[in-house]
């Protein structure tokens, strides 16, 4: 019942729960979105936004997090999300995805993302 009301608050005053990745290496940001992604389904979030950064900041202007999320996402993340679409700024540069989680019990755990 908690979980429904919540939801039902998130989705009125629309709220994405959000995790920042920046500042992290790519070992421990695939590991931070694994556990934040199986929280979020465990507790009946069914959208959360992931944000990896651009990378301007980065040799060749471009984040390693930028390609190694999405890339998880679709490899072994792929049990725990319905779909998600990277979010462009109005320059065409993403810099995070919103996620659809998959309903129901979430796939064993990835020891070593």
């Amino acid at each position: 019942m908690l979980a429904r009301i919540r939801q039902f608050i998130r989705t009125a005053l629309g709220v994405v729960p959000t995790l920042d990745l920046h500042g992290l290496g790519v070992r421990e940001a695939l590991i931070e979105t694994e556990r934040f992604l199986r929280e979020a389904q465990a507790h009946g979030v069914k959208q959360v936004r992931v944000v990896y950064g651009k990378g301007r900041g980065s040799p060749g202007g471009r984040g390693v997090l930028r390609d190694a999320v999405p890339r998880w996402l679709d490899g072994a993340g792929a049990g725990l999300i319905a779909s998600y679409r990277r979010q462009p700024d109005a320059s065409g540069v993403d810099g995070g995805a919103l996620i659809s989680l998959r309903t129901g019990p979430a796939p064993p755990r990835h020891d070593a993302p």
